[in-house]
């Protein structure tokens, strides 16, 4: 028998069909992947030869690509390209939510992920951050963003609400809920201002080198 001339499984199949049990389940196995996709798990090592851990990955750059910026691009704010990094970033996690728990447990060494870090990096270190400092800056951002996309998710009311006109939550609440919107992205615009000035404060106190 003649072999087929177009392949009957790819990388980009393997990722794409990981990432919908993701979505559909909260989990993955390479056997329930194999059975999605009507092959065998030696074949999904044939693409993937990391295994569980290169799909990780590879669902890492399927989401973060064309997502975040990916290179300095001389902005001159770096405000505002990390307002830019973070948006894209919490918008392609809040997507996704069930892989972020994967994401977190490896080392990030997908290339076009890598490559939004550096670049934000980049620009940090451009405008003032030493070294030490712009490393806690990342892990700061990375950590806002990821908690602010579990709960993009979250159920629409986060706290139950117990009614009582002397509860400073309960107040909150229902304050809280005769404004429109969503209230998560409200959520994360504020905190991400916050904590772009309490960086703002960090860089500033960091002895420039002359």
């Amino acid at each position: 028998m003649a072999r087929p001339t177009t392949p009957l499984l790819s990388r980009q199949q393997i990722l794409t069909a990981a990432l919908e049990l993701l979505d559909e389940t909260g989990s993955f196995t390479l056997p329930r992947l194999a059975a999605r996709l009507g092959v065998s798990a030696s074949s999904i090592y044939h693409h993937v030869k990391g295994g569980r851990e290169e799909i990780v990955e590879g669902i890492r750059g399927l989401l973060t690509d064309g997502a975040m910026p990916a290179e300095d691009d001389g902005e001159p704010d770096w405000q505002e390209f990390a307002r830019r990094w973070a948006r894209g970033y919490r918008a392609a996690m809040a997507a996704h939510p069930h892989v972020i728990a994967l994401l977190t447990a490896q080392t990030v060494s997908d290339p076009l992920t890598l490559a939004s870090y550096e670049a934000l990096a980049q620009v940090l270190q451009r405008s003032g951050f030493g070294e030490e400092e712009l490393l806690h800056a990342v892990t700061v951002l990375d950590c806002f963003v990821l908690g602010s996309a579990l709960d993009a998710g979250a159920p629409l009311d986060v706290w139950a609400d117990a009614g009582d006109p002397a509860s400073a939550m309960s107040r909150a609440i229902a304050a809280t809920r005769t404004r429109p919107g969503d209230r998560s992205a409200r959520s994360f615009e504020l905190g991400l201002r916050i904590l772009l000035t309490g960086l703002d404060a960090l860089r500033t106190a960091v002895p420039q080198q002359t």
